[in-house]
């Protein structure tokens, strides 16, 4: 989606709607996913995230400012986002 000096924004996309990307369907889809995840995100205390709007979809905001942030952070993020993620696609099933 976008990077900005310490921001980037991104969304989570499963594989099974990797195919959908650009459809009407898939992005609401997406969208609605993607605001779940931040919530269990937040909820789960280990890292935090914000969103944005990135041309009409709702995607997460990484901004990395914190003086104190390691690089173990920042590697932890992407794993807990596709275990959190993951969890949130079984839930649907």
């Amino acid at each position: 989606f976008t990077q900005s000096l310490s921001i980037t924004t991104f969304r989570y996309v499963p594989p099974t709607l990797r195919s959908g990307v650009g459809e009407d369907a898939t992005e609401r889809q997406l969208d609605a996913l993607n605001r779940e995840l931040l919530d269990r995100v937040q909820r789960s205390g280990q890292v935090f995230v914000s969103n944005a709007v990135v041309n009409g979809h709702y995607a997460l905001r990484a901004c990395i400012v914190n003086f104190r942030t390691s690089q173990a952070d920042v590697d932890a993020l992407l794993p807990l986002l596709s275990r959190l993620g993951a969890d949130l696609q079984a839930d649907d099933d």
